[in-house]
């Protein structure tokens, strides 16, 4: 299948053929495993870290249980790579460049929050981590809703995912100390 341009030259209208490279739901399917398994390895999961985030950090009396968090991330991740799947396959759409942007800036976000939050043990990097997030899912969601409403919903789990976890880290990083910035914790337990 090919996608054609029309041109006007001297009154005419001629069609430029463009050959049709279209992103596949199976390299869709490809990157999620490999984001998924880039992430894990990563966030420096350990026992020692787990250990670490169960007993010595004070967590949100909000909090869902920890296990919880692999399936929202699988959950959000999901809708990201359809949405990067409807942008790549669409050459045409308005703003697609900064929806790209934003795609690429999101997932330097994921795949680094493991390693502030779990290598580094660094609740307030979290914190920024978290809210830049956020940030980055609204951008997208407005950006994505000006272009082509179905892909803004792409953008809703991580939206609304992001902003009830920047609640989470933001208690995490009032009630806990920085061990990288050798801070003391701002507000007492």
């Amino acid at each position: 299948m090919n996608i054609t341009d029309e041109t006007l030259e001297f009154g005419k209208i001629n069609k430029i053929a463009r050959p049709s490279k279209k992103f596949k739901w199976w390299q869709a399917a490809l990157m999620l495993v490999a984001v998924s398994v880039i992430g894990a390895l990563t966030s420096g999961g350990s026992s020692k870290n787990k250990k670490f985030y169960a007993k010595k950090q004070t967590q949100a009396p909000w909090a869902p249980p920890a296990w919880l968090f692999a399936p929202a991330w699988t959950f959000n991740n999901l809708f990201l790579i359809w949405g990067l799947k409807r942008i790549l396959n669409n050459p045409d759409l308005e703003r697609r460049d900064k929806l790209l942007a934003l795609q690429g800036m999101i997932w330097v976000v994921f795949l680094s929050f493991g390693y502030v939050y779990f290598r580094k043990r660094s609740p307030l990097l979290a914190e920024v981590w978290t809210q830049a997030d956020a940030i980055l899912a609204v951008t997208s969601f407005i950006t994505a809703l000006k272009s082509d409403k179905k892909l803004a919903i792409a953008y809703a789990p991580l939206m609304l995912w992001t902003w009830f976890a920047s609640s989470l880290s933001g208690y995490q990083a009032l009630k806990n100390p920085d061990p990288l910035f050798h801070t003391e914790a701002l507000l007492p337990h």
